[in-house]
């Protein structure tokens, strides 16, 4: 299967939230299929040190200085893709995807405890990026505006797979507890929430696999 990537990316505000001050985020940018390694900053892990890596708030690898014991989280979007350094706890994503937008983070847990956050983007992606508002407690519905045919449409919410449709399997929803029981989607690819939530608040991003 040819494998083209269409990514809209749309920004959901719900009425009623509260800013909340970010910490400072590290930009990253890297081309589709490159590797990137994202750097701790530190010449040599601290002695009994424990590192975590994360992407979003799921944690995708550690370090436990102690017993020099590297643990990488392969699941479906980063399989064989993680490269933990030893030495600097920095790591490596390899073959590099649109699915693997998004924020990392890492711990380094010792005496002289840090925190480092990146926002990684991929280039030779298309994006289009909107704003959409509504009140508490409505429906809304994110349209694609895709006339194309796919053999995929995938929705995520920030890091998260929320639901897609599959030409051969058909729809499908994943149980994410913020949108249980909100979600549909027709047969355009486009996806309706209801009932609305300040919980609904961030970036939604739909990908085409044609």
């Amino acid at each position: 299967m040819r494998s083209n990537t269409l990514l809209l990316g749309v920004l959901l505000l719900v009425n009623g939230v509260f800013d909340v001050e970010a910490d400072e985020v590290l930009s990253v940018s890297v081309m589709e299929g490159d590797s990137v390694t994202l750097h701790t900053d530190v010449t040599e892990v601290p002695k009994d040190s424990n590192i975590i890596w994360k992407f979003g708030d799921k944690i995708i690898a550690k370090m436990i200085e102690a017993d020099a014991t590297t643990l990488t989280y392969n699941d479906m979007i980063f399989k064989d893709r993680l490269n933990l350094d030893r030495q600097t706890g920095s790591l490596t994503i390899t073959n590099i995807r649109p699915e693997h937008i998004g924020r990392y983070s890492v711990d380094i847990k010792s005496t002289d405890a840090k925190l480092k956050t990146f926002q990684v983007t991929v280039h030779g992606v298309f994006i289009a990026e909107t704003n959409v508002s509504v009140m508490e407690g409505d429906s809304v519905t994110l349209k694609t505006d895709d006339k194309q045919r796919y053999d995929k449409i995938e929705w995520r919410f920030g890091e998260e797979r929320i639901a897609g449709i599959k030409e051969v399997n058909g729809t499908y929803y994943d149980e994410v507890w913020r949108f249980r029981g909100r979600l549909q989607l027709n047969h355009t690819g486009s996806l309706t929430i209801r009932n609305t939530t300040t919980e609904h608040t961030g970036q939604f991003i739909t990908q085409f696999i044609v």
